[in-house]
């Protein structure tokens, strides 16, 4: 009894030896996958400087995407899809099967990380993506081949499922392509395709996986979590339901923050029937246990947790509002996730597994991992809480964001050279990496048939995000023959037609403004003329009249359905402005600063009224 007692309150073992582990091929699969996370950070610590000093040649919304999908496709995919083979893959010439899906998986994502900064969606980026998602079809039959010869154990069923939210949420991938020919990049259809994909991706295909290792962990130790159909299928409910609030994104109903509501408290429910007992066995007391690695999968563990709870705030409308409104907690709850559960929880799993090496160099990349994770959510979390409390900025916010930033490739570059050492894993038999991809291709028809397939599927995504042609911007009603071109009313739509701008600048009335427009607006725009997530803020009054910025402020939903000038401006930087409920008289104060900005910055103001 006391043995197990100190297993139990300090950390668990993983007391199964898995030759999977031990192979070149987990060795190449890890190898790229930490390559692919270094690359993401680096494009994330450039997305930082942007709000520091610039990033010259480069867009905002080029770097994003391909940190995002980086991130996601290059290492969130291979470190969960490889822990999955190389954990309950069964013999060696059947883990052998999946050399070709690496190799493919490497090709596409070395292409997006060409493509995306460069040309954001176009041609090159959309066929890796597409190449990529099509080969993940391939890969997840073969793993439900293989995952066939378990008993359905806890463990195995949420892997499973977790291989079917990834499918589920390709669909909206593929839906993008008809909202955008047919309904335009503008409508919030095309948005909500978009987070379709994300949510089922991170909540699902993410989550579950990690839920079904843990759980698997937990079973190699002689312990289990028994999941009923009936708390499994909560679960999924809760999963469907909480879909209802990235949908209250692009349309303001009031009743999806509701069945937002209803779902989160299921999925509190089924998170506490899971991760409770979790956390009861492993740490008990949520103690901090002893080993690194045992660390790393406590932080993991901590912040699915506190991701729940995060999640239970949000039963009140107002806290779900201001959950996506204010940009610092949305990439907040997304490095939660991602960081924090994703990586530090499958990452321990990995190292424990001997999947990724447990030398000093490892040991200190992951520490150093763990403080920039722990400091960046600090800074995330904090400025946005002070945004919500509107006390203002934490001095040179984006300064210490950046240089907390940096630790992120650092520490990675530190577990990447430790996967070259010699001593970091075990004695693996290297072969030629050109051989072998000569070799898989030739052997390997499927490979063939599924680049073949690939092409018409990126003619059909083309017609959404091709060459910028005015035939594929789509528009949201198909309009009729005899219908005209409408002309943009410069006053913009909406009950504001005239603002009495008065002599000069009212300081008070401006200072207010900054107030309001520092915690709602700051995240996405700047107060000079660089267009990070949206356009800046450096010249508006001199292009656009007092009415129209005020519309824009106050009536954004319709603005953005009927005034094409806003209609413009979504399409170029593809982000849809939330509805703030913003009264009259704060976006008057707002309109006050914007003129006391262009005076100061450019020595003119309300050009455009004139």
């Amino acid at each position: 009894m006391p043995d197990t007692m100190h297993v139990s309150q300090f950390h668990i073992e993983y007391r199964q030896e898995n030759p999977n582990w031990k192979s070149s091929l987990s060795l190449y699969w890890m190898r790229w996958a930490v390559f692919f996370f270094f690359t993401a950070s680096l494009f994330g610590l450039l997305l930082r400087y942007f709000f520091v000093g610039g990033a010259g040649i480069f867009e905002y919304k080029h770097v994003l995407h391909a940190h995002s999908h980086v991130a996601l496709l290059g290492w969130g995919f291979l470190l969960v899809g490889g822990t999955i083979v190389f954990t309950f893959v069964k013999g060696q010439e059947r883990l052998r099967s999946y050399k070709k899906f690496l190799i493919a998986f490497v090709i596409t994502t070395i292409g997006m990380i060409i493509s995306f900064p460069v040309q954001g969606y176009g041609l090159f980026s959309i066929f890796f993506s597409t190449v990529h998602l099509l080969v993940s079809y391939f890969f997840a039959f073969q793993l439900f081949k293989d995952l066939s010869k378990y008993s359905n154990g806890t463990a195995i069923r949420l892997v499973r499922f977790a291989i079917i939210w990834m499918l589920v949420s390709s669909i909206g991938l593929w839906a993008i392509a008809p909202a955008g020919a047919f309904l335009g990049k503008i409508h919030p259809l095309y948005f909500l395709s978009v987070q379709w994909f994300l949510h089922f991706q991170m909540n699902g295909w993410f989550i579950y996986a990690i839920l079904g290792i843990l759980s698997f962990l937990l079973e190699s130790n002689g312990r289990s979590i028994q999941m009923s159909n009936l708390k499994l299928g909560l679960l999924h409910l809760s999963l469907l339901l909480t879909f209802a609030l990235p949908a209250s994104w692009s349309y303001n109903f009031r009743f999806l923050l509701y069945i937002n509501a209803i779902g989160v408290l299921i999925q509190a429910f089924a998170y506490a029937c899971f991760l409770l007992p979790c956390i009861a066995q492993a740490f008990p007391k949520l103690k901090i246990p002893s080993g690194w690695i045992n660390k790393v999968i406590y932080v993991g563990t901590i912040s699915l947790l506190l991701k729940a709870l995060i999640q239970i705030a949000l039963i009140i409308p107002e806290a779900a509002t201001i959950s996506y409104t204010i940009r610092m907690y949305v990439i907040g709850f997304i490095h939660l996730l991602m960081l924090g559960a994703i990586t530090f929880g499958m990452g321990g799993f990995v190292i424990k597994s001997k999947g990724l090496p447990e030398n000093k160099l490892s040991k200190w990349g992951w520490i150093i991992l763990i403080i920039a994770f722990v400091s960046t959510e600090f800074l995330l979390f904090g400025q946005g809480t002070l945004i919500w409390a509107k006390l203002g900025f934490i001095p040179h916010y984006h300064l210490l964001l950046f240089l907390t930033s940096i630790l992120f490739p650092m520490a990675l570059l530190m577990i990447l050279l430790s996967l070259f050492q010699r001593e970091a894993l075990y004695p693996v038999r290297i072969t030629v990496i050109k051989e072998n991809i000569t070799q898989i291709l030739i052997n390997n028809q499927a490979m063939k048939k599924t680049m073949m397939m690939s092409l018409g599927a990126i003619f059909l995504l083309l017609a959404s995000c091709g060459s910028g042609s005015e035939s594929n911007k789509g528009t949201y009603t198909p309009p009729s023959p005899n219908s005209k071109e409408k002309t943009a009313d410069p006053k913009g739509i909406g009950e504001i037609r005239n603002v009495d701008l008065g002599n000069g600048i009212d300081e008070a009335m401006a200072n207010k403004g900054k107030a309001i427009l520092d915690m709602k607006c700051t995240a996405c725009h700047q107060l000079n003329d660089k267009r990070v997530v949206g356009p800046g803020f450096q010249g508006i009054t001199n292009r656009r009249r007092p009415e129209w910025i005020m519309n824009m402020i106050t009536n954004v939903d319709v603005m953005l359905e009927e005034d094409p000038v806003a209609q413009a401006l979504l399409e170029e930087c593809l982000t849809r402005m939330p509805n703030q409920n913003i009264s009259i008289g704060d976006s008057r104060d707002i309109l006050e600063f914007l003129r006391k900005n262009d005076f100061e910055k450019t020595g003119g103001m309300d050009a455009a009224a004139k």
